[in-house]
C-alpha cells in the first residue's frame, strides 16, 4: 500500500511540477497545452534548462557548420563539379543537404508552434533569418517541379531558373547568422548597438558628408590629367578609402595640389575617426554594464 501511494504521489508531481529537469526533456502529464508550450519553449531557447536543451543546441551547431561547409565547397574549384547532379558524390552531399534542412525545418516549426504569439513570432528577427536559410531549397526544388511545364521556351526558362538560382545563393549566406543565436554575448552586443544607433548614425552622416565634400573636390582638380578620377563616384571612392584610413592605392591623386588635398584629407581622417569613436565606446561600455548586470 505505501508503495502504492509513493508511486502515484510521484505520478502526480511529475505532471503538476516542473521538476528536475538535468536530465530529462520537460514534459507536462496533464494535458496542459500552454504549460507545454512553455517547457518546449523554453527547451529551444534555452539550453541550460536541461542536458537535453544542451545537446539539442549543441546539435544545431553542428548542423550550421555543415551547411556553411558545403555553401563553401559549392564555389570550390576542385569540389564543385560533385554537386552536380550525375556525380558520383552528388546523392551523399544531396542526403546531407536534405537532412540539414529537414532539421532547421523541424526546429523552426516547433518554435513557431510554441512561440508566445503569432505576432512576435514574426517581430523577432532571428526568426525571420531562419526562414530565409531554408527558403533559397524550397525554392530551388519547386523552380525544378516547374522544369517539365517550361520545356516548350527553355531558353526563357533557363534564365527565369539562373535568376532564382542566383538570389536563392545570396539568401543562404543568412545561415551564418544563425549562430548568433547561441551566443549571449553577441545578442548583447547587437542590443549594445541598438542603444548607440545614434552615435552610429553621426559617424556615418560625417563620412558622407568629408567623402562627398571631398570626394568631388578631388575629381575637379584631377579628372583632366588623371582618368582614374573621370567621375565623381570614384573620387569619393578615394576619399572613403583614405578618410578611413584603409588606402588601398589603387586609386592615387597625381597633380601636387591633388596631393596637398589628400595629406589634408588623410590627416583630418584621423582626427574624423578619433572623435566620434570615442563618444561611441563610452556609450557601448556603459550599455554593455548595464546589460551584463541584468543578466
Amino acid at each position: 500500500k505505501q508503495w502504492y501511494q509513493r508511486r502515484v504521489r510521484g505520478a502526480q508531481e511529475t505532471s503538476v511540477s516542473v521538476g528536475d529537469t538535468s536530465d530529462a526533456v520537460p514534459i507536462c502529464c496533464d494535458g496542459d497545452w500552454k504549460t507545454t508550450r512553455k517547457r518546449v519553449h523554453r527547451f529551444l531557447m534555452d539550453p541550460r534548462c536541461s542536458r537535453w536543451a544542451t545537446a539539442w543546441h549543441i546539435l544545431d551547431i553542428v548542423f550550421i557548420c555543415i551547411s556553411i561547409t558545403l555553401l563553401v565547397m559549392e564555389t570550390d574549384s576542385n569540389v564543385k563539379d560533385a554537386f552536380q547532379e550525375g556525380h558520383a558524390a552528388y546523392n551523399y552531399l544531396f542526403g546531407l543537404n536534405v537532412l540539414v534542412i529537414a532539421f532547421f525545418t523541424t526546429d523552426l516549426l516547433i518554435r513557431f508552434v510554441t512561440w508566445p504569439g503569432l505576432l512576435n513570432f514574426w517581430k523577432n528577427l532571428f526568426n525571420i533569418l531562419d526562414i530565409l536559410s531554408i527558403l533559397p531549397f524550397y525554392v530551388s526544388l519547386l523552380a525544378e517541379a516547374f522544369e517539365d511545364e517550361n520545356a516548350d521556351n527553355p531558353t526563357e526558362h533557363e534564365h527565369k531558373s539562373y535568376v532564382v538560382l542566383r538570389v536563392c545563393r545570396i539568401f543562404r549566406i543568412v545561415r551564418v547568422f544563425k549562430f548568433i543565436r547561441h551566443s549571449q554575448d553577441l545578442i548583447m552586443i547587437i542590443k549594445v548597438v541598438g542603444h548607440a544607433k545614434k552615435e552610429l548614425c553621426l559617424l556615418v552622416l560625417l563620412l558622407f558628408i568629408f567623402s562627398v565634400s571631398f570626394g568631388s573636390l578631388m575629381y575637379y582638380i584631377e579628372h583632366q590629367k588623371n582618368n582614374q578620377f573621370s567621375t565623381i563616384m570614384q573620387g569619393c571612392w578615394w576619399a572613403i578609402v583614405t578618410i578611413t584610413t584603409i588606402g588601398y592605392g589603387d586609386i592615387a591623386p597625381q597633380t601636387w595640389l591633388g596631393k596637398v588635398v589628400g595629406s589634408l584629407v588623410l590627416t583630418m581622417g584621423i582626427v574624423f575617426l578619433a572623435l566620434p569613436m570615442t563618444i561611441i565606446v563610452g556609450k557601448f561600455s556603459t550599455v554593455y554594464e548595464k546589460e551584463k548586470g541584468k543578466e
